[in-house]
């Protein structure tokens, strides 16, 4: 097994009258996304190599792609698996584990990982979605650079943290006051676009600590005190204080992508612009169906309603609100926040060998699928990587 490995297992339950489980193996090379990057992969990055001076690519992200084209598949690794009762054995293929796209390795990380939330991390309280997106050109700083992540999540955090205590200050809550959340870090959109932006659950209020009351106690206990939601007027503050913290930290001059080389960077740009960095069809606009006319964009300060709120690029999102006792509604939150970028049955195959992404939702302009040749899908997945001990996942205070 090689180091970091894992068994590929799913199990499912079929109408065995005994009522068992039975595994059966996951068959990525039967997947549409595989078959692309198996027949279309090695011609892309030759391509690539032809057309640049040096390693076009970093190290890392080629390595996430051969791991991809390993990923359950019995040639490269596998477990036998024996019963000792019945002696039956199975074949489990090693999974990769990677972070960037693998469907298989991320959905398997992304419910273990809402369980462990719920079931150990975030307590029986109200919690509140607070979603954070940034301008174009900030997304693509943050793609090449973790530190700037952080601190922009820094910023961030500390903006809801303190909007949670003041409230609570103004309903006479007094004491020391905390709060808590849960941060996943995503690098993506429904488009396959880089768009690095924070979903952040939580806590819909604030613990105090409190000395025990009753006869002959003593010692000190946390109170949760939940707070009203926020007013769109409220969101917009917090957006705008984010906003100014940001812009006063960041450095202009500074260049994250460099390290990286200039044909990852301008990928990374035609994916957040929505153009094509590569091929025949290179600084073109990626092609769209059920497209009407364009959106209306506008700038500066903006409350869209509904606890949503903007100002220069900067979007901020606070209308989901799970309830207390709802840890099945927490679970699927969770289970959103850490969710792969590309699920199997949102991408089709055309007639003349393109490929179709269907988007979550229709954009405003009534776009509802991308077309994208083989390579443009590649091309695609590539900004989706994360850099390397760059964590994804991150909690802030009481959790």
């Amino acid at each position: 097994m090689s180091p970091g490995a894992s068994a590929d297992a799913s199990i499912r339950a079929d109408d065995h009258p005994s009522g068992v489980a039975n595994y059966v193996r996951r068959r990525p090379e039967e997947t549409l996304l595989y078959r692309v990057l198996q027949n279309h992969w090695r011609p892309f990055l030759a391509d690539l190599d032809a057309g640049s001076d040096g390693a076009p690519l970093p190290r890392f992200i080629v390595e996430e792609i051969e791991a991809y084209l390993r990923c359950g598949i019995l040639a490269h690794g596998f477990l036998r698996v024996r019963c000792e009762e019945c002696g039956e054995s199975r074949l489990v293929g090693l999974s990769c584990k990677r972070r960037g796209f693998c469907p298989s390795c991320i959905g398997r990380r992304m419910s273990d990982t809402a369980a462990h939330l719920v079931d150990r991390v975030l307590p029986h309280v109200p919690t509140r979605q607070w979603v954070l997106t940034v301008p174009h050109a900030l997304r693509f700083r943050l793609a090449f650079d973790p530190a700037l992540t952080g601190r922009v999540l820094g910023h961030f955090v500390r903006a809801v943290s303190s909007w949670l205590r003041r409230r609570a200050r103004r309903l006479g809550i007094k004491g020391t006051l905390k709060t808590g959340a849960v941060t996943v870090i995503q690098r993506f959109d429904s488009a396959l676009g880089l768009n690095v932006h924070y979903h952040s659950t939580f806590l819909d209020g604030v613990y105090s600590r409190q000395r025990t009351k009753g006869p002959g106690a003593s010692g000190w206990e946390l109170v949760f005190h939940p707070t009203p939601a926020p007013r769109d007027e409220e969101v917009a503050a917090v957006v705008t204080r984010v906003c100014r913290a940001v812009l006063k930290d960041e450095d202009p001059a500074a260049d994250p992508a460099g390290r990286d080389g200039p044909t990852l960077s301008s990928i990374a740009q035609a994916s957040i612009g929505l153009r094509v960095a590569t091929g025949a069809r290179r600084g073109l606009a990626v092609r769209r169906r059920g497209r009407g006319p364009p959106p209306q964009r506008r700038g500066g300060y903006e409350i869209k309603g509904r606890r949503c709120a903007q100002i220069e690029g900067f979007n901020l999102h606070a209308n989901t609100r799970i309830a207390a006792n709802d840890r099945s509604g927490l679970e699927n939150l969770c289970r959103y926040m850490g969710r792969p970028p590309l699920s199997d049955d949102r991408l089709a195959e055309t007639s003349d060998g393109n490929l179709s992404l269907k988007l979550k939702r229709p954009w405003s302009d009534g776009t509802t699928h991308l077309i994208l040749s083989p390579t443009e899908l590649i091309e695609k997945l590539l900004p989706l990587v994360p850099r390397p001990r760059a964590h994804l996942t991150r909690y802030h205070g009481l959790c």
